[in-house]
């Protein structure tokens, strides 16, 4: 007798969490890291991350994984808020 095949996982509604909220449960939890730190770690792991939150000599790999991202976390990007510092 063959094994009953598992079923597949349902769809549902849910999406993946902005890199703020990320950022927002890992201080909850007590994990304080700097944005740039989890920036990094999801660059490292070849994930997208807005490039507001990138340190700049991370900056072109950001860009070329961003571009090139196919996963379904693409819909993870943010808008940027406009940089207002002029200095």
């Amino acid at each position: 007798m063959l094994p009953t095949p598992l079923p597949f996982p349902q769809k549902t509604d849910q999406r993946w969490h902005t890199f703020k909220e990320m950022l927002q449960r890992l201080h909850r939890e007590g994990i304080y890291i700097h944005s740039e730190q989890l920036a990094e770690f999801l660059l490292v792991h070849g994930l997208p991350v807005d490039l507001c939150y990138v340190p700049q000599h991370l900056q072109s790999k950001a860009i070329q994984i961003n571009h090139n991202y196919q996963g379904d976390m693409v819909s993870l990007a943010e808008q940027s808020e406009p940089n207002w510092d002029y200095s």
